[in-house]
């Protein structure tokens, strides 16, 4: 992760509280090293859970709780003010706890959204290939 990444990590997670987002407890940043520390998730990352088998096919109940946290987590970040762009939203960015609550993290390449009459924000395509939709790899545009 880079300096600019780390910094956006601090910027946000440093300002936006909601149930749905892992909560930064700390940062430090000395000479070329720096480090977040988290809260603690031990029910590790949806991409474990789906691609490793950490614990089997999750039920049916269990895989809506996940997705709902997250599209709350999602819904937060875009009616926040000024509005969050997450722009890396995967299913190893998705966290959960021992009960399958979900936390989204990894905020390196999120960046506020538009403000005031703006209706978009100019940005480089940005993400993992595979989770950006086909336009936006395409175009750039959202």
């Amino acid at each position: 992760q880079g300096h600019q990444e780390w910094l956006a990590e601090v910027f946000f997670l440093g300002q936006l509280r909601h149930k749905n987002l892992v909560k930064l407890i700390g940062y430090c940043y000395e000479d070329e090293h720096r480090m977040l520390v988290y809260e603690f998730m031990s029910g590790e990352s949806l991409e474990k859970h789906l691609f490793k088998s950490i614990s089997g096919s999750l039920p049916w109940m269990t895989r809506m709780k996940i997705a709902v946290g997250a599209a709350k987590g999602l819904a937060f970040l875009h009616d926040a003010d000024p509005p969050v762009i997450y722009r890396d939203f995967k299913a190893s960015n998705i966290l959960l706890d021992s009960d399958y609550n979900t936390k989204l993290s990894d905020f390196g390449l999120a960046q506020d959204g538009p403000q005031g009459d703006e209706t978009h924000v100019t940005t480089r395509v940005m993400g993992t290939h595979g989770y950006a939709a086909p336009e936006y790899i395409k175009t750039g545009a959202s």
